[in-house]
């Protein structure tokens, strides 16, 4: 396991818990199924279901459709997952880009922040 693959893995913990806790944002998700690949530009990427509040099937490599798709260096998805780029700035210096709806984008603000 790679240094980013463990972030996301902990990331996806802490997804778990803050589900646990929120009963708001478990029906909030309770109805929604999506698709998400984290695209990364130096290696071959991450994905996983985000389905009804369950992250499943996280692995290695992109899902051959996908309703939310993130893409940057594994050095700047490493940097944000750190703290030592923040989401906003990434995004306004073309570091971070995405694929998805702005109730998308907005979803994973809340979840992320």
């Amino acid at each position: 396991m790679d240094e980013l693959e463990g972030h996301i893995r902990k990331a996806i913990e802490k997804f778990k818990e803050k589900i646990a806790e929120d009963q708001e944002l478990r029906k909030e998700l309770a109805e929604i199924t999506r698709n998400i690949n984290i695209n990364t530009t130096d290696n071959e990427g991450f994905s996983f279901i985000m389905d009804k509040g369950e992250i499943k099937g996280f692995k290695r490599g992109k899902l051959e459709t996908a309703e939310i798709v993130l893409h940057a260096t594994t050095a700047d998805f490493t940097a944000l997952f750190t703290g030592e780029l923040k989401p906003m700035k990434a995004w306004a210096t073309k570091r971070l880009k995405f694929d998805a709806s702005i109730d998308d984008v907005m979803r994973l603000k809340k979840l992320i922040g």
